[in-house]
């Protein structure tokens, strides 16, 4: 079968039409071929060899059937404006990302600002209130002897 990808020896390394590179990660080397013994046990799949440090490919048997089956002859070009089209994504997430972390700096240092803003005018609070207090106390106190003061002078203007 042209196109399909064969099974393999343990000491094989033959993908597709005995080429060893019909299936590259997103590395751009060959895919590791294996069987599954967790999900879909026994089924065939593709994965990036250097996993779970490489780029997490992975793709099914039939799935890589499909994809070569559908692409003959352009699947290395196509592949190659893929590498290019996530080489320009990753490029443009990495300048967010920065843009990102700048902006980060900028609002915790904007926030020290705001923080310590707030512990100056929380003081400030706090000095007005003292003086609220002493002068409502003073108006009290003036109340009172003002009331002492006036019943005083009427107790003794009547004698």
């Amino acid at each position: 079968m042209q196109g399909t990808p064969q099974s393999r020896s343990s000491s094989s390394n033959t993908v597709g039409v005995g080429k060893t590179d019909t299936v590259r990660c997103y590395c751009g080397i060959p895919a590791k071929y294996a069987t599954s013994k967790r999900t879909r046990i026994g089924d065939k799949y593709y994965g990036c060899p250097l996993w779970p440090r490489g780029c997490g490919f992975f793709m099914w048997e039939d799935n890589v059937v499909v994809a070569v089956n559908d692409n003959r002859g352009s699947g290395s070009t196509q592949m190659e404006e893929r590498v290019e089209k996530l080489i320009e994504e990753k490029t443009s997430m990495a300048e967010k990302l920065c843009k990102l972390r700048v902006k980060r700096e900028k609002d915790a240092e904007e926030i020290v600002a705001l923080r310590q803003e707030n512990r100056m005018l929380h003081s400030d609070c706090a000095k007005h209130a003292k003086g609220e207090n002493f002068f409502y106390c003073s108006i009290d106190c003036v109340l009172v002897v003002f009331y002492f003061c006036y019943h005083y002078y009427h107790e003794f203007s009547l004698m």
